[in-house]
């Protein structure tokens, strides 16, 4: 009896011993793969910050194509100012603001750059165009001292300005383009046709002078 209860003692305690085992496997297998897992899930967060790093560089390169396109460069030899008149903030007078343009020996391409410059906004804070939105140019002549310009549709909107701001808008045109020659008169046409003179605070149906009382000094 003695040898049979030993027997099974012993047998309990093996069971016992491989049941400590198995666990033990277990928890090394549990580890083991937690240890894995960790690595694996570490190098694909490494990898994503690198790829997250790299986006903002790729889109600041392409804004920064995007302004030197912008952004003409023109030698010095190629370049010349030109004095662009807008309106002050604040203040019912004019200021005049220099920009460089490509040269240009011809009068009449000089004048549709300050044109074209007039219709851009100034790079100066306190200066504020003056011209409508979508305004365009449809044609700019020269002849005998006078330059005549017909501009788009758009041009009817500074009617609907107060009388301070419509005289602003148009001698901003008239001065500018009265720097080529002082001596110079404007006219102007919209879409091709002669203003009516009886239209808002100014007859633009006039050739109009540069006036330099306007101009803030």
């Amino acid at each position: 009896m003695a040898s049979k209860k030993s027997k099974k003692n012993q047998e309990n305690l093996l069971f016992l011993f491989m049941g400590l085992i198995i666990i033990g496997l277990l928890i090394a297998g549990f580890f083991l793969f937690q240890k894995q897992f960790s690595s694996i899930f570490a190098e694909q967060k490494a990898n994503s910050e690198v790829i997250t790093a790299q986006v903002p560089q790729t889109t600041a390169s392409s804004e920064t194509q995007t302004i030197t396109k912008k952004e003409e460069y023109i030698p010095q030899e190629d370049a010349q100012n030109l004095h662009i008149y807008y309106g002050i903030k604040g203040k019912d007078k004019l200021e005049g603001e220099t920009k460089k343009v490509r040269k240009n020996s011809m009068r009449i391409g000089q004048a549709r750059q300050i044109v074209n410059s007039l219709l851009d906004a100034p790079s100066n804070e306190r200066l504020y165009r003056l011209l409508p939105e979508n305004l365009t140019l449809r044609g700019l002549f020269y002849d005998s001292g006078l330059f005549i310009i017909d501009f788009s549709r758009e041009f009817n909107k500074i009617y609907t300005y107060g009388a301070n701001e419509q005289v602003l808008a148009v001698y901003s045109i008239v001065n500018s383009i009265t720097e080529l020659d002082p001596k110079a008169k404007v006219r102007f046409l919209i879409n091709g046709t002669e203003p009516e003179g009886d239209e808002g605070h100014l007859d633009l149906s006039m050739q109009l002078s540069r006036l330099e009382s306007i101009i803030e000094k």
